[in-house]
């Protein structure tokens, strides 16, 4: 079995090329923007077979799918990060939209038919307005930012895709998750850095944070690639849209508690402007009964041992 995985040497693809190495017989074929920025799946030199390609441009999307003809797509290449987006809001809906289509177009114009894990975001719901009213697949998007909203348009483009030009599409919407290889932009990856140096340096023990008050539906990203490699698997007659989420809601002022009773030390917050959004949703959470439901899949690495992973991969990382 071929299976391909755009944006393989990011945080969650690279983390789904580890599942289907070590879990799977599949022939593993990837997709990168960067040839310089695989240190993510160095440990798997020589096992996957590497594209370098811009998902916005459609002539080597078509190329590379031409050449493999992959039985499985797992498309997680874009641009995830929500600050950059009101930043780079064009550029934001270039790769994660005009990529998109071109991917699709390109399967169209090879006349193949592999299954398409199409991920896009619980970020498309836009806030939780209360417990334990969680988003389900039937809330409807309300979108608050550049990046939620390019993931909407994906979400929508990949259900026209389906339905009426019948390819064979899931669509996988992971609220939050967090794990080693994260970027450093992101909350939980951003404390990890900043207390392995705190402790490596003996420095002050002062974190720089935004809104620690914000809460989060957070997901070990580990449980969410084997979630993604389950929906390849299932059969889609009638659900095809899928929550991935905890139901756990953490806010990061208890994060932060997590980490100090991990490294058994108090940390005083310095809030930083920047690091505040114009608009930040105060509550994201959702759940995930339907893919618990019809694959039995649930997380099953506690917050706690994320966060524990998370620390040890930046104690080694700057090391």
């Amino acid at each position: 079995m071929k299976v391909l995985i755009t944006g393989i040497g990011g945080f969650a693809g690279s983390h789904l090329a580890d599942y289907i190495l070590s879990h799977t017989q599949s022939e593993l074929f990837g997709l990168i923007h960067d040839s310089e920025k695989t240190e993510n799946i160095r440990q798997h030199n020589g096992k996957i077979q590497l594209y370098q390609c811009d998902i916005a441009e459609f002539q080597p999307v078509f190329k590379v799918i031409k050449e493999i003809k992959p039985d499985i797509i797992f498309h997680t290449a874009g641009q995830a990060f929500v600050p950059s987006s009101f930043e780079y809001a064009a550029e934001t809906f270039r790769t994660n939209v005009i990529g998109t289509i071109n991917l699709f177009e390109a399967v169209k114009a090879c006349e193949i038919s592999p299954r398409i894990i199409v991920v896009t975001s619980g970020e498309v719901y836009g806030e939780t307005f209360g417990l334990p009213s969680l988003h389900s697949e039937q809330s409807i998007p309300q979108p608050v930012n550049p990046y939620a909203a390019s993931k909407t348009s994906v979400d929508y483009i990949a259900q026209t895709y389906k339905k009426y030009e019948g390819l064979n599409i899931v669509i996988a919407r992971p609220f939050n998750h967090t794990g080693p290889r994260q970027k450093p932009n992101f909350v939980c990856s951003s404390l990890a850095r900043q207390i392995s140096a705190i402790q490596k340096t003996h420095s002050p023990k002062v974190l720089r944070v935004g809104n620690i008050k914000t809460r989060r539906d957070f997901t070990d990203v580990r449980d969410i690639v084997r979630g993604y490699w389950m929906l390849s698997q299932i059969d889609n007659k009638t659900n095809f849209i899928f929550n991935l989420c905890s139901g756990t809601i953490f806010s990061i002022e208890e994060i932060i508690n997590i980490y100090s009773e991990l490294t058994n030390q108090k940390f005083e917050l310095q809030v930083e402007p920047k690091r505040l959004r114009g608009y930040d949703i105060q509550l994201l959470a959702g759940n995930a009964n339907a893919i618990n439901h019809s694959l039995g899949w649930k997380p099953s690495i506690p917050m706690k041992q994320t966060l524990t992973d998370l620390l040890e991969f930046w104690m080694q990382k700057e090391n």
